[in-house]
């Protein structure tokens, strides 16, 4: 029969006492079980023993159990009043430590002593933990703790009984039953005895060893003498199982072989598997993290779905907004304006166009009126100075007809024989002569209606001026706006010198991003109908050079309506 090993068990780390005779808080440690007391007769030695062995483990005060000499001079209440005090609370602990674990248990008994009372009374605990550590005995003011203070500290009641601290203690250390414990407390009581070995009694010694030890069980004596009876049948069993024993050697000398042979080819068939294993394990694994990175792949793609559909929105909604807004509409009047100044422009070329025709007649006209007055004045006096001498001199009236005839030829009047008659000379050189005049109004009506529509172009163009600085201000409102929203701007005009220095002055002004302003986008909308002549001073391009170049070889202006589709389409996009 093998012996079984023995139980771990707790052994004494540290002991305290606190308050009790000479001794203030003080701390005792053991080591690897043992404490060695030295000192001077009167330093204290049998007193540490008093209050610690065997009673911190007992509870009973008696004065025999407490001194070691079993003198009853020496009682517990002294040792707490050993000052002279009235009253007095003091603490006595020990804890011990598994062996194996380190798990601390502490086991305490605290001690209220009053002058006129003969027995101190006592509260008991067995608590999980170090004292100093997990809880402590003093208060803040570095007092000993009073019974409900140290319940408070503990979180649980304390054991008021001996008895049941006695069961406390032996179930949570020892767990000896009522009866072996008290066998160790009497053991504890004889070998603490001072001067032990002097009048040694070996028999009385050793009776009290023997009443320590544990007591053997009867089923395990009748199980030892059993074993002795069975002796001869253990010793032919023994053989046999000695011959089995060589047998088996025998056998397995040869079968270890095939075994061994066994043994290497499971082994191969394990190690194809398990390669194949991790080869599908590593398959495995790479398609997991494929299908992982897909999923990472489809949950970024719907994310951006998700915020390319409310970005849409938010530019459709801002499209709206920009239709409905101020600038907008007043790009349309601005639009409108930009008509009709182009209409006004036009009435005015055309109104110049005609002035300059009619200045033209109207100078030739009055250089004829003129010459036709000179000539209509000298024939009025020539017919003053000889009205008597036609009457005399009908040859000389044919001649001077005849000069009249000619000088209205030179001054572009129709003329006829008929109107040589002297009778109706005065009357048709008058008649031609208001013609004339009236020409002569004519041409100074043209050149007033002329002169209206410049002042009407003129007034077009301040309304046009006013209008563009209230655009800009729009403009450079909303940009502000933009920014401070984190939007982009863009910016497109009409492709004439005009709207390229407005474009230019935005991307300067503004960090504008150029809107389908490039030559390309000119050329394409410059053949997709009728264009108007590009009028003002040429100006560059300098975000695409080659846009004034073109603009200034076609010579060409496009509005930007003819635009609006791939503008609208470009907004529905972003």
């Amino acid at each position: 029969m093998s012996t079984p090993a023995p139980a771990a068990r707790y052994v004494p780390t540290r002991a305290g006492i606190i308050n009790l005779w000479d001794y203030r808080d003080e701390e005792f440690s053991f080591a690897g079980g043992w404490l060695v007391l030295r000192g001077p007769n009167g330093s204290g030695k049998t007193k540490a023993l008093e209050v610690l062995f065997p009673f911190v483990l007992d509870g009973r005060i008696d004065p025999k159990r407490l001194n070691p000499f079993a003198a009853e001079d020496c009682t517990m209440k002294s040792n707490l009043l050993f000052r002279g005090q009235d009253s007095a609370l003091g603490y006595v602990w020990i804890e011990f430590t598994h062996r194996e674990t380190g798990e601390a248990v502490t086991c305490g008994i605290g001690l209220h002593a009053q002058r006129h009372r003969d027995t101190p009374a006592r509260w008991h605990f067995v608590a999980e933990g170090r004292v100093g550590e997990d809880f402590s005995l003093l208060t803040r003011d570095d007092r000993p703790m009073t019974k409900r203070q140290l319940a408070a500290e503990l979180g649980r009641d304390l054991i008021a009984s001996t008895a049941d601290y006695r069961a406390a203690v032996d179930q949570r250390l020892f767990g000896l039953g009522p009866e072996r414990y008290e066998q160790l407390l009497t053991l504890i009581l004889t070998l603490r005895r001072p001067q032990l070995a002097k009048n040694l009694d070996p028999a009385k010694l050793s009776g009290t060893l023997t009443a320590g030890l544990r007591p053997l069980d009867d089923d395990l004596i009748a199980e030892a003498a059993r074993s002795f009876d069975d002796m001869e049948s253990v010793q032919r069993t023994l053989e046999g199982l000695a011959a089995a024993d060589d047998a088996t050697r025998a056998f397995l000398a040869s079968y270890s072989t095939y075994l061994r042979v066994h043994a290497r080819a499971a082994a191969d068939r394990l190690t194809a598997r398990r390669t194949e294993t991790a080869e599908r394990a590593a398959a495995l694994r790479t398609a997991t993290a494929d299908l992982a990175a897909a999923r990472e792949r489809q949950t970024a793609a719907e994310t951006r779905a998700e915020a390319a559909d409310a970005a849409l929105a938010a530019q459709r909604s801002r499209l709206d907004q920009l239709r409905s807004s101020a600038a907008y509409q007043a790009l349309e009047r601005l639009a409108d304006l930009k008509r009709l100044v182009r209409t006004c422009e036009q009435t005015a070329r055309q109104a110049s166009a005609e002035r300059e025709r009619r200045s033209a007649v109207t100078g030739r006209a009055r250089a004829e009126a003129e010459h036709a007055a000179r000539l209509a004045a000298e024939l009025d006096a020539a017919v003053s100075r000889d009205a008597a001498a036609v009457s005399r001199d009908a040859a000389a009236v044919s001649r001077d007809a005849a000069a009249v005839a000619d000088h209205a030829r030179t001054a572009g009047l129709p003329w006829t024989p008929a109107d040589a008659d002297p009778i109706r000379l005065a009357e048709r050189s008058a008649a031609l002569a208001a013609a004339r005049h009236e020409g002569v109004r004519a041409v100074r009506a043209a050149q007033q209606t002329a002169r209206g529509a410049e002042q009407t172009r003129d007034l077009a163009r301040v309304s046009l001026d006013r209008a563009q600085e209230a655009v800009t201000a729009a403009e450079t409102a909303e940009t502000a706006a933009s920014r401070r929203a984190g939007a982009r701007l863009r910016w497109r005009a009409d492709f004439d010198w005009a709207g390229l220095r407005i474009t230019a002055d935005a991307v300067t002004r503004h960090g504008a991003r150029p809107w389908r302003m490039t030559a390309a986008d000119y050329t394409a909308a410059l053949g997709e109908g009728e264009s108007t002549p590009l009028t003002g001073p040429p100006t560059t391009s300098p975000w695409d050079p080659g846009l004034a170049r073109a603009m200034g070889e076609s010579g060409g202006a496009v509005m930007e309506e003819r635009l609006l589709p791939a503008l609208l389409s470009d907004l529905t996009r972003d």
